[in-house]
């Protein structure tokens, strides 16, 4: 039973980040604001020579794209009069392997949550309703998440083009993603600036979260303590 308990104890803490991680990212890929964002900062209609109602129907386009059996991420585009495709081979392969990425997260958030819910059912109801253990696996799950975000926000205030490069190399077994920023829409519709504000933003909302969610449990816990001894 203690092998159990110990087992499911440090799934839940470890399912804590992973749900926290990947909700954050499914909401940021799916948020259309996000993207007008990006469009408004960095003039995107100055630099493409393409009008906002126009970028903005690709955004929503690649959203779509991310997530159905749709086959290519090519859409239509009106500049200067003439309809043109807006991504040539190298970009629509890299947009495929960015799709697989992004299932690959819808995927480990289902997972997560999934596992999260049978933790707490084990500890909560199979092991004696033992509130105490699933509290300090939200906790410590919590205390996780925060630290390494920060680790990463530290990194990439100090040297995001370092973290940006390794987890492209990381994350995709082709070189596709090296293209031209001055030939490339996709790189135009996604300059380093945006990604370096989203990240960051990330980094700050999942710490925020973070430290809600520890500072809810260790509240609960303290509370709960002081219920049952309280002259302690």
């Amino acid at each position: 039973m203690k092998i159990l308990k110990f087992i499911v104890f440090w799934l839940l803490i470890c399912c804590i980040p992973l749900l926290i991680i990947t909700s954050n990212l499914r909401w940021g890929i799916n948020e259309i604001k996000v993207y007008e964002y990006s469009v408004d900062k960095y003039e995107i209609s100055y630099v493409t020579g393409i009008e906002k109602p126009e970028l903005m129907n690709v955004y929503h386009h690649l959203i779509d794209f991310y997530n159905s059996e749709m086959g290519s991420a090519q859409a239509l585009v009106e500049k200067e009069g003439e309809i043109i495709p807006i991504f040539n081979e190298k970009e629509l392969i890299h947009l495929a392997d960015v799709k697989k990425l992004i299932q690959l997260d819808y995927c480990i958030q289902i997972t997560a949550l999934v596992v999260l819910f049978v933790c707490c059912l084990v500890l909560y109801i199979g092991l004696k309703r033992n509130w105490h253990i699933l509290a300090k696996g939200f906790l410590w799950g919590s205390v996780f998440t925060l630290g390494v975000m920060i680790f990463l926000a530290l990194w990439a205030l100090f040297g995001f083009e370092q973290l940006f490069i390794l987890f492209h190399r990381a994350s995709f077994t082709n070189e596709f993603w090296i293209l031209d920023p001055t030939k490339d829409y996709l790189l135009m519709l996604f300059p380093g600036g945006f990604f370096y504000d989203i990240a960051l933003f990330g980094f700050v909302a999942i710490i925020i979260e973070s430290i809600l969610l520890g500072s809810l449990t260790f509240v609960i816990l303290k509370l709960k303590r002081q219920t049952l001894w309280p002259n302690a």
